[in-house]
């Protein structure tokens, strides 16, 4: 039997993979409609999984093939129905015009464990202000 470990890292490693390859439907699928997301780019901060998915049309890229997202030294902590777990996400890809992008971001997850499944309840990914 799987450690909770174990289940949150696989609930964070097939949200990524369904993002990576633009699996709209499947992005949301452990997330609760409730969750709270603070995100990089405006407004922000998004109230329930609908808010979100509303605003995927105004800021995620359409890349050609496959997008770069992956989790980087990717940290669980969990109870029997409490979790938290950090990382990097280093995305990117390749724009329709031929433009290659790539950045790195950071992320925390807290999910709880409802009715034997974990979900995420509060993500918040961030990228750090460098004054130069």
């Amino acid at each position: 039997m799987p450690t909770a470990d174990a289940e949150v890292r696989t609930v964070l490693e097939e949200w990524a993979e369904a993002t990576r390859l633009g699996r709209r439907d499947e992005i949301l699928k452990h997330h609760s409609a409730n969750l709270v997301i603070f995100d990089v780019l405006p407004p922000m901060m998004y109230a329930g999984a609908e808010a979100y998915k509303r605003s995927w049309d105004e800021w995620q890229p359409g890349t050609q093939g496959e997008a770069v997202f992956n989790l980087e030294n990717l940290t669980i902590t969990a109870g029997s129905d409490v979790a938290f777990a950090h990382s990097f996400i280093r995305c990117g890809g390749t724009l329709p015009d031929g433009t290659t992008f790539q950045d790195l971001v950071r992320a925390t997850f807290c999910l709880r464990k409802v009715d034997g499944s974990w979900l995420v309840e509060h993500q918040h990914v961030s990228k750090p202000y460098v004054n130069s």
